[in-house]
């Protein structure tokens, strides 16, 4: 006879570990024991949830049945074998129908062997054991939301800041140490640098990557990682950096849901997340992070490919005015000596069947370039102090939005809770049942007020704060300008931030693209400037 045993454990379940895995165990032994059974041995799931009986051990216990290797399985109660009341009733009558017997120690008040005891009331027990995981599954996701609704950090590692506990919670502090590396990032990207070129960059300097940053942190708070490590940036770490706003202080909570137990993780719209913003100290400003998100919309939106051993001052920024694909940095001559240019991709790799040849050499397009700025700062100084906000500006306004909506349904909430005091009051006739609920509405009261001071005095100070910026930025705008029509190497990072794209046409007419709206000048000036 072979008898074996079943225990699990999981702590959602079990919030105060009233049933341990060495409790468990020894319930039962201590039942095979007073039989004189012998266990071959114990299944031992730890921390695994009762809904799902997709489980390490309770899989192998499985194959064990299958094989007919199992006579007996002795468990402390049902709850432990699970807490899906279909899946365990599939399960019960599967022993049945091979004769196996479900020994469950401490239930009915005594013990109940499934296949020689009734039990009537066994489907309410295993619709009593699912509803039990349901309601504590409910309160620990009402819980968390409510924590991210007050933008609690709950859990989650960011590169390039520690989580250190104040009280009763946690904040985020930047890690010095990798501070520089995340704004390496961002400087290495907006001055052109390609995703695999930063991660080889990156390499080369020994920086970890976040997995290992990760990693190391668990480890110094006495924790093991469970995860895989990556030892080599990879393309999609510096894709997640650049699109993250925690480096410029605003946190993000309800970015993923699940809505069952047990269920698929899915994505929450950014709308319906919670945005904290100035949460923590920034590592990036908020000009570079936006503009790095422009320069990373542009790049994903063109139809670029290939590699390009020569950095290109405006490579990834032009397109043909005629197919629509990019313009690509290439070498017009080699000999006698070499001249770097432009032409169209779907031409060089086509030929005239899909396209033209409208090469232009580098040099001529900076000099085009820099004397359509000349014209247009020379004229248009007020219309040149706005380009390079426009952008910052739509977001800013999308989080300004955000926060607005937010202070109006916080106020309606108020409204309806005021209104639902006044009607039960009104239908209580005892002055001191009255007055209990008075008391009981007005700590509601008093915390709904507190959320809407405080959202209140965050609209106030972000516009303050854009306000500043606004006037920084109308320092600068002229300056950048200025910058790129006197020196004679152009700035790759420079060129970013004015520019948004230019056309090529197949008579070598060019149109250039700022990053605000210009058709006005473009039709004043007829920019097509013959080559």
């Amino acid at each position: 006879m072979k008898v074996v045993g079943y225990v699990r454990l999981s702590r959602d379940e079990d919030r105060e570990n009233y049933s341990s895995i060495i409790s468990q165990k020894n319930i039962i032994e201590e039942y095979a024991k007073l039989r004189k059974w012998e266990i071959n041995i114990i299944y031992v799931d730890d921390n695994c949830s009762g809904y799902t009986f997709d489980r390490p051990e309770f899989g192998k216990m499985l194959e064990g049945i299958n094989n007919k290797n199992i006579d007996i399985i002795i468990a402390k109660d049902l709850s432990r074998i699970g807490r899906n009341n279909g899946k365990v009733l599939v399960f019960v009558d599967k022993l049945k129908e091979l004769g196996i017997r479900l020994i469950l120690v401490e239930e009915a008040n005594g013990g109940l062997d499934l296949l020689k005891d009734n039990y009537d009331i066994l489907g309410i027990k295993t619709w009593y054991n699912e509803m039990y995981v349901k309601d504590i599954s409910r309160k620990i996701r009402s819980s968390m939301h409510m924590k991210q609704k007050k933008g609690q950090l709950i859990m989650g590692n960011f590169y390039g800041y520690k989580k250190v506990k104040v009280n009763e919670g946690f904040k985020l502090v930047v890690d010095e140490e990798i501070k520089p590396v995340v704004q390496m990032i961002f400087k290495s990207y907006i001055k052109g640098l390609g995703y695999k070129k930063i991660c080889n960059l990156l390499d080369e300097k020994g920086y970890p990557t976040p997995s290992e940053y990760i990693k190391k942190m668990k480890e110094e708070g006495g924790k093991v990682f469970k995860n895989n490590v990556a030892h080599n940036w990879q393309t999609h770490m510096i894709n997640r950096i650049i699109k993250n706003d925690i480096y410029i202080g605003t946190l993000r909570t309800k970015k993923r849901q699940v809505r069952m137990i047990k269920g698929k993780e899915e994505k929450v719209p950014l709308e319906d997340q919670y945005v904290f913003q100035n949460h923590h100290e920034a590592i990036i400003s908020k000009e570079d992070f936006f503009l790095a998100k422009e320069i990373n919309e542009r790049r994903n939106k063109i139809k670029f490919s290939g590699k390009a051993k020569y950095d290109y001052i405006f490579r990834g920024l032009i397109e043909c005015g005629e197919c629509g694909y990019a313009i690509v940095g290439c070498n017009l001559k080699n000999y006698p000596k070499i001249e770097r240019g432009y032409n169209c991709r779907s031409y060089r790799k086509y030929g005239n069947k899909l396209c033209c040849n409208h090469s232009i050499s580098e040099d001529k397009l900076i000099f085009i370039f820099k004397e359509f700025l000349k014209d247009v700062r020379e004229d248009y100084k007020e219309y040149i102090n706005k380009i390079k906000l426009v952008k910052v500006e739509n977001d800013e306004n999308k989080c300004l939005a955000r926060m607005r909506k937010r202070l109006y349904l916080e106020k309606e909430e108020l409204k309806l809770i005021l209104s639902k005091k006044i009607r039960d009051i009104n239908k209580e006739i005892s002055n001191e049942y009255k007055n209990i609920i008075e008391e009981c509405y007005k700590k509601i009261e008093n915390e709904k007020k507190e959320k809407i001071l405080k959202l209140i005095r965050d609209i106030d100070e972000f516009n303050e704060e854009n306000k500043n910026k606004f006037n920084n930025n109308l320092k600068s705008a002229l300056q950048i300008f200025d910058n790129i029509i006197k020196e004679k190497n152009l700035k790759r990072e420079e060129v970013e931030r004015i520019i948004d794209r230019i056309i090529v046409y197949k008579d070598r007419s060019l149109e250039f693209k700022l990053k605000v709206s210009i058709d006005e000048i473009l039709e004043k000036y007829d920019i097509k400037d013959e080559l």
